[in-house]
């Protein structure tokens, strides 16, 4: 691609932020499916590149080191060549380098918002997942607390998915892709 060609390209990467159990990597699967892009899931990438699951790697390794993986994962993915649906892991909104580089112009941030009794339903006891108290819904109430803001402060495309499909879901982040880029069509 040329350097025209990439001044033209508009969005790169669609970004798919959101809590744990939110819905990234289903509706970034659909979504991916429908605009004929690679999906770059963190969860994938980041066992791909360690060889232990989120999971195994906080407990080997532990939080901070979890989540310093998990960054780095998204700023690889954010590097690539060509388009592409990212699922981020939650904990990167917290990473100062992830949220300049999720602000750049090149990327298209949705937020898929989930309320914290919906998100507890979603997350508990799936095995690949970090555990991170016995009170699913008290952790993801605190991690909305901590991260909704920082989302938020991305100006990002808002999808509230207590109440949507997947498919809804995906259709509806494709419909605000499609507005948020007058002149591009996302194929679909």
């Amino acid at each position: 691609m040329s350097a025209h060609d990439e001044a033209r390209e508009p969005a790169g990467r669609v970004v798919l932020l959101g809590l744990m159990g939110s819905g990234k990597t289903t509706v970034g699967k659909a979504l991916a499916a429908r605009l004929g892009w690679p999906l770059l899931d963190s969860d994938v990438e980041l066992e791909r590149s360690t060889g232990l699951t989120a999971r195994a790697f906080r407990e080997a390794h532990g939080t901070t080191a979890l989540h310093r993986a998990e960054a780095a994962v998204l700023l690889e993915a954010l590097d690539g060549p060509g388009p592409a649906i990212i699922g981020a892991a939650a904990s990167t909104i917290e990473d100062p380098a992830a949220r300049v580089a999720l602000a750049g112009p090149r990327v298209i941030a949705v937020w898929l918002r989930a309320s914290p009794m919906v998100l507890a339903r979603r997350f508990a006891g799936k095995a690949h997942r970090p555990v991170y108290g016995a009170d699913p819904e008290a952790v993801a109430r605190e991690q909305a607390r901590v991260r909704d803001p920082l989302f938020a402060a991305l100006d990002p495309i808002v999808i509230n998915v207590d109440d949507h499909s997947p498919a809804e879901s995906a259709e509806a982040a494709l419909e605000a892709i499609r507005e948020r880029l007058p002149g591009s069509s996302p194929q679909g």
